[in-house]
């Protein structure tokens, strides 16, 4: 254990390169927001939708990633919300992103559970849509080498080391910790690819998925985004009392993503 800590240690502090903005070392002192849970057990959820096929547009166009297309999506959409309440941040979020890990590498190890976390930064601070996307391209590149110098062995080792008893106990401390101070991460953003072709339940056809996501303590908004044949689904989930009038930020996705989808166009 301490020689797999000593690892990921030795890469963090490496990890202090200008296109992330430090985002890993210094999540610990990002600003309270809106969306922030602070131990509140009410839940609110809306959904939005969007095309895939203008996603892929916007991926070419922009010369990214879809991923990079639906966390370029997230950032114009807070920054949206945000600004209805005047606390659009001076600087970006932090998103914790969940990625898989297996790999050839880990398919051989025993484990129910090879996700890892990838954290990315979400320039909601800044209003240009093409400094925006090439702020969320550089930080997601950062965030992909950093996955790939840890290796996906480690990342799951540390991950099994850590059993779900002094998980719960770490992610009530951090919710503590949000509750009193500065907050790990934002929000939780994940991305999903679903089938693309059409599934059936009982002989009728699923016309659109609504996909959902737990909101945890000390990031009390959790976005989750499943593509579903030509559609991108949206599902957003928050405490009820700290992100209100949930809706308005499933209505800002479109906006967002229509501002996108001129932006490429031009």
């Amino acid at each position: 254990m301490q020689e797999v800590a000593e690892r990921m240690l030795g890469r963090c502090d490496r990890r202090l390169d200008a296109t992330l903005g430090g985002a890993f070392l210094t999540q610990m002192l990002l600003p309270h927001l809106v969306v922030h849970d602070r131990g509140e057990v009410h839940r609110r959820v809306a959904f939005a939708s969007v095309s895939l096929d203008e996603v892929k547009e916007m991926k070419n166009a922009f010369g990214c990633t879809v991923n990079d297309i639906v966390l370029a999506t997230a950032t114009g959409a807070l920054r949206r919300y945000l600004s209805e309440y005047d606390t659009v941040p001076e600087q970006p979020l932090l998103a914790a992103c969940p990625v898989s890990v297996r790999t050839d590498e880990t398919e051989h190890i025993e484990s129910a559970n090879k996700v890892s976390a990838m954290f990315v930064s979400l320039p909601t601070h800044l209003d240009d849509v093409e400094d925006q996307i090439a702020h969320i391209r550089d930080a997601t590149k950062g965030a992909k080498e950093e996955h790939q110098a840890m290796g996906a062995r480690t990342l799951l080792e540390l991950g099994e080391l850590a059993g779900p008893r002094t998980f719960g106990l770490a992610a009530r401390l951090l919710g503590g910790l949000a509750a009193r101070g500065p907050v790990p991460i934002n929000l939780v953003i994940s991305n999903v690819p679903g089938p693309p072709f059409p599934l059936y339940l009982g002989g009728a056809r699923v016309v659109s998925m609504l996909p959902l996501g737990p909101a945890i303590e000390g990031a009390g908004l959790n976005v989750t985004v499943l593509s579903y044949i030509d559609r991108i689904d949206w599902g957003f989930i928050a405490c009820r009392e700290l992100a209100p009038r949930l809706q308005d930020m499933a209505h800002a996705v479109e906006d967002a993503h229509a501002e996108l989808l001129k932006a490429a166009r031009v």
